[in-house]
């Protein structure tokens, strides 16, 4: 028998990240760029997918910023800001319910296991972990309900709703407070009480539907330009 060891073949974003990173190194593209996926797709003619994971290489390395889906914001208004979060509400306020009806245990397992990641995020004052922590969270309740067709509609969106949270930054004086809010959620979850998780789900997203509107209409000072 032939002793031969496995060939390790480079994934396509590996590549990217390597073509990426020789680029940064010659100084073509700026070190701490703030990339995004759906330029760096066209430019490369690829699809989003091997685009992203190239982009979570050269943010692990610190070589680059952002999560490259912030590019929504530059065509969003207000207005659809406010539609998208309604949509946002009603999905969640549904898919919270019947997960709290039919797989309460399942959904509260998924709740902790944000939360852990929330609150390291929190203590290291990473407001970008503490966004994907936050959406994590919140996928929970689409993953725990069993509602096919709606988890479908949410994985259509959610691009958007997490590139406008990456967008929009969180201060690092809020991350503490919100992660408590998001644990307030989660006793509440955990007890079966709809009415008042209706209620702080509404509450929560409220807040957050304020903040992306800003987002989306910062003050001419404020905005920041795309690579």
């Amino acid at each position: 028998m032939l002793n031969v060891r496995p060939i390790r073949v480079e994934s396509l974003g590996e590549k990217l990240a390597s073509e990426l990173r020789r680029r940064i190194i010659v100084g073509d593209v700026p070190a701490g760029t703030r990339l995004v996926e759906e330029e760096l797709a066209e430019s490369f003619r690829v699809s989003r997918g091997p685009v992203r994971d190239a982009i979570k290489i050269l943010r692990a390395e610190g070589l680059v910023t952002g999560t490259g889906r912030n590019v929504v914001t530059l065509s969003l208004s207000v207005a659809d800001i406010d539609e998208l979060m309604a949509l946002r509400e009603s999905f969640e306020l549904l898919a919270v319910e019947r997960a709290m009806d039919t797989n309460r245990d399942d959904l509260t397992g998924r709740l902790a296991a944000a939360l852990v990641e929330m609150d390291a995020a929190a203590d290291a004052r990473d407001a970008t972990a503490f966004t994907t922590a936050d959406i994590r969270f919140h996928s929970s309740f689409f993953e725990a309900a069993g509602l096919t067709r709606l988890d479908v509609l949410w994985n259509q969106f959610r691009p958007t709703i997490e590139g406008l949270l990456h967008a929009s930054g969180k201060r690092m004086d809020d991350l503490a407070p919100s992660a408590r809010e998001h644990h307030d959620l989660s006793a509440l979850i955990a007890a079966g009480k709809v009415a008042d998780v209706k209620n702080e789900l509404h509450r929560h997203l409220r807040k957050t539907r304020a903040r992306l509107q800003a987002a989306v209409s910062p003050p001419p000072s404020q905005r920041k330009s795309d690579l």
